[in-house]
């Protein structure tokens, strides 16, 4: 009888020790996933100090034309207007109130390496969430190490990288202060700026 019992237990042991254990199912929290995803970009960043610290247009109409894919005939090269790095008219998307085409631009704004991933963060904590304030959005770069950020009731795009003390800034103009353009217009520009600021850091990236 005791043999018995004892081997009663002995496989009563056995078969609670070989209940498999429940696995974490759990989702990882949001914010964790986001500051993973800016922690991430940091640490593989290339170095863009000939685009945040040089304020010499390195641009010409020929170069530009090409990566909007417009005709060079709808571009004017403007003289260095305030701090802006370079500065166009362009032709085909409204016209300014003011100065008659439409005015794109570029330049390095200061900032800190701080302020930047503090926006990066809340641009992507807005687009988890699935919150377009005024259209606002973020997208990762196609180098993979920035962040370009969407104003587009503003016409501007804004480039963040946590590893330098400035933004990036790029200025397309608000539809109200283009007399002539429309919503798919402003559309469009906006998708060929993006393109711009892509082909930028790609340009820059060493």
């Amino acid at each position: 009888m005791r043999h018995t019992l004892a081997l009663f237990f002995i496989s009563l042991l056995i078969a609670c020790n070989d209940t498999p254990k429940k696995q974490d199912t759990s989702e990882p929290d949001s914010k964790q996933v986001l500051s993973e995803k800016v922690e991430s970009s940091s640490n593989t960043s290339g170095d863009y100090s000939s685009l945040y610290n040089n304020d010499d247009c390195d641009m010409s109409i020929a170069e530009l034309a090409e990566v909007l894919k417009v005709p060079e005939s709808n571009l004017d090269m403007l003289d260095k207007i305030g701090e802006n790095k370079c500065s166009f008219d362009l032709k085909g998307f409204g016209t300014n109130t003011l100065d008659g085409d439409s005015r794109i631009s570029w330049r390095s704004t200061p900032s800190s390496k701080k302020q930047n991933k503090k926006e990066i963060a809340s641009y992507l904590e807005r687009k988890e969430s699935g919150l377009k304030i005024m259209g606002m959005d973020i997208e990762l770069a196609e180098t993979g190490d920035s962040y370009i950020a969407q104003q587009p009731a503003h016409g501007r795009i804004i480039i963040y990288n946590e590893n330098y003390d400035q933004a990036f800034l790029m200025h397309y103009g608000i539809k109200s202060a283009n007399t002539n353009r429309t919503k798919e217009q402003h559309e469009e520009l906006r998708l060929k700026m993006t393109n711009l600021a892509n082909y930028l850091l790609q340009k820059h990236r060493k």
